[in-house]
């Protein structure tokens, strides 16, 4: 769950040479590089695995080119939630985007045992088991709770939630691909729902800390004698929200959750009227998808959404 629609860069240039002067910078001595693997997911930024000829053995590199701060708020994230919950994510090992180095910002990061779950074969029921293990992580993250919304540094924040929320969607409405790719009457119906979300976004909670980006590409899981096992969450974009923000995304893509939805609610309610908040959450998403890759689940996707919102609006008018 990006709060910005980023440039998309997954295939920048990156060679042996420019990994052994970041793992030098690192570890402080010459470290040979001795393979490189691109990961499956690096769909935003160029993600490369990097194996070492010493421990750890292994790395993870995240490389962005234009922006220096690419990674700066990602790196907090995984640092603030390793010192203060049990979210498993891995150890920051270097953050930089001066351009020293290397041409690009980047991020060295652990790399974590295991696999993507994205596109993962595995029998149903070790499927169910594996739902069960993120809904334990998000029980406990979502117990804590800040004072003001917004980002984990963030001294001042918004009044309300609303009006954070809502100013993310004008952002994400202002790309000039969502335009291109949406029909005139869907782009309509767009407006109409961007002013209908601030009345539906008032009962917004507490404001709870999210990790903000969980789906099966986030997630890495590795088979244990007979069991799988989550070993790790990646790519947070922590911030404390609406906790509901988190669980409408989770319901955003076509893949069937009942139990992790079964096991998290045993320990969080939902607050009445989820239903309808989820829909302006969905459309953030939806709108954000559209801008980044077009693909037509979520053009149709973001058409339904703006359409239910316009016929709530309807409903209470």
């Amino acid at each position: 769950m990006s709060t910005s629609t980023p440039e998309l860069q997954p295939d920048l240039d990156f060679g042996t040479d420019q990994a052994e002067r970041i793992l030098e910078a690192w570890l402080g001595r010459r470290v040979a590089c001795v393979g490189m693997e691109r990961l499956k997911g690096g769909l935003v930024n160029t993600v490369v695995r990097l194996d070492l000829g010493q421990p750890p053995y292994r790395a993870v590199v995240k490389l962005h080119d234009g922006s220096a701060d690419a990674f700066a708020a990602e790196a907090r994230a995984l640092e603030y939630l390793r010192s203060e919950t049990t979210c498993p994510v891995p150890r920051v090992y270097l953050e930089d985007g001066t351009g020293r180095l290397v041409p690009y910002a980047f991020l060295l990061i652990e790399h974590l045992p295991g696999q993507c779950l994205d596109g993962l074969e595995i029998e149903p029921s070790d499927r169910a088991d594996l739902q069960r293990q993120p809904a334990d992580v998000l029980v406990e993250l979502h117990r804590h709770k800040g004072r003001r919304w917004g980002g984990l540094d963030e001294l001042e924040g918004p009044a309300t939630w609303a009006e954070l929320f809502v100013s993310r969607l004008t952002e994400a409405r202002a790309h000039p691909m969502v335009d291109a790719r949406l029909d005139p009457q869907v782009l309509r119906s767009v407006d109409a729902a961007l002013e209908a979300a601030p009345s539906l976004l008032v009962d917004a909670g507490t404001p709870t800390l999210i990790h903000g980006d969980v789906w099966e590409g986030n997630l890495i899981v590795q088979r244990h004698a007979d069991r799988w096992r989550l070993t790790g969450l990646l790519d947070p974009a922590a911030q404390f929200a609406d906790v509901e923000c988190e669980l409408a995304y989770l319901q955003v893509f076509d893949v069937p959750r009942d139990d992790l939805f079964t096991a998290y609610l045993g320990h969080h309610t939902l607050r009445p009227g989820y239903e309808q908040r989820r829909l302006v959450y969905w459309l953030h998403t939806a709108l954000i998808h559209v801008a980044l890759f077009g693909d037509r689940f979520f053009v149709d996707f973001t058409a339904r959404t703006a359409a239910s919102i316009g016929r709530l609006e309807a409903a209470s008018g």
